[in-house]
């Protein structure tokens, strides 16, 4: 039996048909709303509410756990339209004044930039950016090669979800995939793989080895090019974001660091890499965090103290929604700072607190603290959340130092920290300190590298031989496989902890 559906977002309204027992969810996906299901539809991460309108009926339920049985309309969110936390993007140029164009392409997990080049030039003819489409598959990698691993016609549905998007970027742009002379992708491994139509799931299981490495052994197809990639986790985002950095000339030792579901870094200089890659996870992106949410607007994005207190920016203005991957690093950094979070991890309780930050905690059933961020206790941060950012900055942390240590140094060794992505553009590296997921030493010695995957891309549209030296900087990669490693293990242990219990 078929029943008429109707969606609305903030943007658009569809009406389409769907079959009774379909979920919510599938109904979205197919007619293209960019919801937020975090966890892939598995009904872990609570992100895919809408509201469902069923005759008199009006209920707030999980779009992957719910199914269509009659008559309805679907109200819904999407992610699309809100502020996206990246450089480079410039106004839409639509009169481009020549035909010779290129586009360079960042293919993230969570966000895609197109910016139009003309290759007579080289000069940037302009860039739009959205949040990746493929979101309701999953905001991590992991979660989208399992949707390919659970379908068998998932790997088509992906790369069609994202070739579609990329003709739309393009039609802002002015032009067509068709008009287009070459097309440039910088992204890490599995969304390649997905791009080109490969099977991503060998990279999400031991012993996590590509189809492809991208170094043009592998057939390609024509117009479409991408950055090589190191190792599954390690992909051309990483090695175009080196070419773009030029660490690569550098005689002096430096480390380049990608934080984002995976915190992909290297270590090195003109002699070669060091490079690895940790999981994170997706709690920067608001994964697994109560009150977590993408920087979209309505998001907290930075925190801070003031005369009144504690104060807050929110992307967009006005009324807060959720606090976003910026914003936690900000909170827990300052609640760390004031001894409200202990050294193991544990929120405090209004009772055992600062006095001055009483008013702001309270406690749910079992005692764990609660940490209330608004006046009206809308958003608030929990014992377990903390949890989650504790092991998501552990990870991060204990990459850094077997980076170090198997290469012989310490962090004030380093020359400079690089910092690349949006994530990393936009957080505060001195609160990325006060949790211990950033060396103290290197706080000093930061460059903000920004959208460093789309300017490599760019670099490899309109500079001579640009190809030729990422394919070299790739070969000068030693990729180190953590799982399993010992020193990582012991590592991670101890990067649990955010600061020395005695440590005033």
């Amino acid at each position: 039996m078929s029943f008429h559906v109707t969606i609305r977002s903030a943007h658009r309204q569809v009406e389409t048909t769907a079959e009774e027992g379909d979920l919510i969810l599938t109904v979205l996906r197919h007619e293209g709303f960019a919801v937020t299901a975090i966890c892939g539809g598995r009904g872990a991460c609570g992100k895919c509410t809408v509201t469902l309108i069923t005759g008199e009926k009006k209920r707030r339920v999980l779009a992957c756990r719910n199914r269509i049985t009659a008559d309805c309309t679907i109200l819904t969110e999407e992610i699309r339209g809100g502020a996206i936390l990246y450089d480079a993007v410039a106004d839409v140029s639509k009169d481009s004044g020549n035909k010779d164009l290129a586009a360079a392409m960042d293919l993230g997990t969570t966000t895609v930039v197109v910016e139009l080049i003309g290759l007579s030039d080289g000069s940037r003819k302009g860039a739009v950016a959205e949040w990746n489409a493929q979101a309701p598959y999953g905001a991590d990698v992991i979660s989208r090669a399992q949707y390919c691993a659970e379908h068998a016609d998932g790997p088509l549905i992906l790369k069609r979800v994202i070739r579609k998007q990329t003709d739309e970027l393009l039609e802002r742009l002015g032009t067509k995939r068709s008009e287009l002379k070459r097309l440039f992708i910088a992204g890490n491994t599995i969304m390649q793989h997905i791009y080109a139509g490969l099977d991503p799931l060998p990279i999400a299981r031991a012993p996590f080895t590509p189809q492809a490495y991208f170094i043009g052994d592998e057939p390609q197809e024509q117009g479409i090019s991408y950055a090589p990639c190191v190792a599954g986790y390690v992909g051309g985002d990483i090695t175009a974001g080196l070419m773009a950095s030029g660490l690569y000339k550098r005689k002096e030792c430096s480390l380049y660091l990608d934080i984002g579901t995976n915190g992909e870094m290297a270590l090195g200089g003109d002699d070669g890499f060091l490079c690895c890659a940790v999981a994170s996870g997706p709690a920067f992106e608001g994964a697994g965090i109560t009150c977590g949410m993408p920087a979209t607007v309505g998001a907290i994005c930075h925190v801070f103290r003031n005369e009144d207190g504690i104060g807050y920016e929110v992307i967009g203005g006005g009324f807060a929604k959720g606090i976003c991957g910026s914003g936690l690093i900000d909170l827990l950094g300052m609640l760390c700072q004031a001894r409200v979070v202990s050294g193991t991890g544990r929120l405090l309780g209004p009772d055992e607190a600062p006095e001055e930050f009483s008013g702001y905690l309270g406690g749910d059933e079992n005692g764990n603290g609660i940490f209330y961020l608004t006046e009206d206790r809308s958003v608030f941060l929990t014992a377990s959340d903390v949890r989650q950012l504790q092991l998501a900055k552990a990870a991060v942390a204990a990459g850094i130092q077997v980076l170090l240590k198997k290469s012989g140094l310490r962090a004030d060794n380093l020359d400079r920290l690089y910092l690349a992505g949006g994530f990393g553009n936009y957080m505060d590296p001195g609160s990325a300190a006060k949790i211990g997921m950033l060396p103290e030493e290197l706080t000093s010695r930061i460059v903000l590298m920004g959208n460093a995957s789309l300017m490599g891309a760019r670099m490899a549209l309109t500079e001579p031989d640009a190809e030729k030296r990422l394919l070299e900087l790739r070969n000068s990669c030693r990729y180190i496989e953590l799982s399993g490693d010992a020193d990582f293990n012991e590592e991670y242990v101890e990067q649990m902890f955010f600061y020395e219990e005695d440590d005033e």
